[in-house]
């Protein structure tokens, strides 16, 4: 008697062995094991990324606001999360873009931008400063320096990024990474 092919087969598919399976499984939580710290140094190169344009929007909008509007111009961290009237010294604090050369007494009216705070990134200023100040022609004389950027939590030395200020306002991203120590 003929049958078709299709019902030989069929008849003949039986599934998977309980060995195969479990070889299956192991070379899949090895493939796992091995991708997982390159999934995490992906995220932390993400966060850097990330925090570097923050900073970058931040002092191009406060230099071009400068610019545009022939006046001073300051951007700092704020100081705290339940104020905006002061500036602090936390870069990784929200940054916020000021009217004139204000630090102290902020009012509202003169605060023309913020940028949110970082999550997962140090970031400390070579000079130590609460402010950078843009003159009316864009230049931050005097408080040009480096900023730099370090995953936060780390135990051992890991890699940052290093954005400098220069005095004519004007910023680059450090072609080397920074090594951070915390």
């Amino acid at each position: 008697m003929y049958q078709p092919e299709w019902r030989m087969n069929v008849a003949k598919a039986r599934g998977f062995t309980l060995l195969e399976l479990l070889v299956t499984l192991l070379v899949m939580g090895i493939i796992a094991v091995w991708g997982i710290p390159s999934f995490q140094a992906l995220g932390e190169r993400t966060a850097r990324t990330g925090e570097i344009n923050r900073l970058q929007t931040a002092l191009g909008f406060a230099r071009q606001t400068a610019i545009t509007q022939r006046r001073s111009i300051t951007l700092c961290p704020i100081a705290d999360s339940q104020t905006t009237s002061r500036c602090g010294d936390n870069w990784s604090q929200a940054l916020m873009v000021v009217r004139g050369d204000q630090t102290e007494d902020i009012a509202t009216i003169d605060i023309l931008r913020t940028f949110p705070a970082s999550e997962r990134i140090d970031i400390r200023y070579s000079r130590g400063w609460r402010r950078i100040r843009y003159d009316a022609l864009g230049h931050s004389s005097g408080y040009n320096g480096r900023f730099i950027l370090c995953p936060q939590g780390e135990k051992s030395r890991s890699r940052g990024s290093t954005l400098i200020l220069s005095q004519l306002g004007r910023w680059r991203v450090a072609p080397s990474p920074t090594q951070c120590t915390h």
